[in-house]
């Protein structure tokens, strides 16, 4: 059958598959359908398994940040709860704003030495005390942890932290600790667990750096007056290195007036030949810097006025004391310590006034004094501790006027 070009009309060959005239296409294009693939379906897959994974990961991030937290923290750390922000200090007596990450201590071999290591816990924003109320109302438990470099016997102890009002510093969480000049270096480890299920974690570092004891007598410097001796001592507080520690050895002779210990801490040792002994008529003025503290032993004091007028920390000890007004008379320092002591016929044996540490009392004797032992009102004294003591036959036997914290151990009053 002859056919015809549809488009210009002319006769088309046989077979023909386009016009040789207008050459438009003669057959008929089928428009094809694109295949369907498992491609789509897996990429829709895909997209929402990635959406769960998101919402997976935004969840745990959110159960994270909800969480309870550890904090750590080097001499200090800033923790925050629902109810503010606190700044939990590791210091010293000096200050409750001044973190304390590192604490060198120089210790001579084989003695026993201790300190105070208090954690002072302060609202950030305008510094004030919150010590007490945090420690009572925000930890479930505490611990304190001595933590050696290795494992190793470090003769390195503490106390049980509690609750102290520190002197002009409020609130302290205080710990004792003690070690000894062979003690290695340690980490000292607070760590308080929280109500709300956050750990506070609070480390201080102590370094113990030896300390020589350098002796003098009356053979190496000239002490045959009390002029003499203050000489003496001033020079050596003003040129030994503080890693070593004066001991000075007076001869059993008497001096007159008042010494005064005003530069680094000094050890004075009496001496006794026969019936003859150190003593001074006058006194003795401790104003001393330096974490050691002065030392004093076996010299008998003779008043009037005041015997041992302390503001630095003193070890006093096989001394006597007769005829003052008062005996030994404290303000305004870490701590005070009596042993072995004889307090007679003062009109005031021992007065604490305003000390910020624990003070102590062991083995002394108070006889005869119009007030054996005074603990002035308004005049705040953190801790005293009397242990085998004897206050016999004084006017007042002690008189704690503020009501502060004392411990009476094995002592008798009558």
């Amino acid at each position: 059958m002859d056919r015809s070009c549809p488009h210009c009309g002319k006769p088309l060959p046989d077979g023909a598959s386009f016009c040789p005239f207008c050459a438009h296409g003669l057959n008929r294009r089928q428009q094809l359908e694109p295949t369907r693939c498992a491609g789509g379906t897996l990429r829709r897959a895909a997209k929402v398994l990635g959406i769960i994974v998101l919402v997976a990961v935004l969840l745990l991030g959110l159960s994270h940040a909800l969480g309870p937290k550890t904090y750590t923290g080097q001499g200090s750390l800033t923790y925050t709860d629902r109810d503010g922000t606190y700044e939990l200090v590791l210091g010293d007596m000096g200050s409750r704003q001044n973190p304390t990450a590192v604490y060198t201590v120089h210790t001579p071999l084989e003695e026993e030495h201790d300190r105070f290591i208090n954690l002072f816990i302060n609202e950030k924003a305008t510094g004030s005390d919150v010590t007490e109320l945090f420690i009572q109302n925000k930890i479930v438990s505490h611990r304190v942890d001595v933590v050696p470099d290795e494992p190793t016997d470090h003769g390195v102890t503490l106390e049980e932290p509690s609750l102290i009002n520190i002197i002009n510093l409020g609130t302290s969480f205080q710990s004792n600790i003690r070690w000894t000049g062979n003690s290695p270096d340690v980490t000292i480890r607070w760590t308080l667990h929280m109500k709300n299920g956050d750990t506070l974690c609070l480390e201080q570092r102590q370094m113990v750096e030896p300390l020589e004891l350098r002796r003098y007598t009356a053979e190496d410097l000239p002490m045959d007056t009390l002029g003499q001796l203050q000489q003496s001592i001033n020079q050596l507080s003003n040129e030994l290195p503080p890693d070593v520690m004066a001991e000075i050895c007076l001869p059993p002779q008497e001096y007159a007036g008042t010494l005064n210990l005003s530069g680094y801490p000094i050890r004075l040792y009496g001496s006794r030949k026969g019936d003859e002994c150190t003593t001074i008529r006058g006194g003795i003025r401790v104003e001393g810097w330096g974490y050691n503290a002065n030392r004093i032993a076996d010299i008998d004091f003779y008043g009037p006025g005041v015997g041992l007028e302390v503001t630095a920390p003193v070890k006093v000890s096989g001394c006597s004391f007769q005829g003052y007004e008062t005996a030994v008379a404290t303000q305004n320092c870490d701590w005070v310590e009596l042993y072995d002591c004889l307090l007679t016929d003062n009109t005031v044996g021992l007065s604490l006034a305003a000390q910020m540490g624990k003070n102590r009392v062991e083995q002394c004797r108070f006889a005869g004094n119009g007030t054996g032992i005074l603990l002035p009102s308004g005049n705040p004294v953190a801790q005293v501790e009397i242990i085998n003591c004897v206050l016999e036959q004084n006017g007042v036997n002690l008189d704690n006027q503020g009501g502060f914290p004392l411990s009476l151990t094995d002592t008798a009053v009558s």
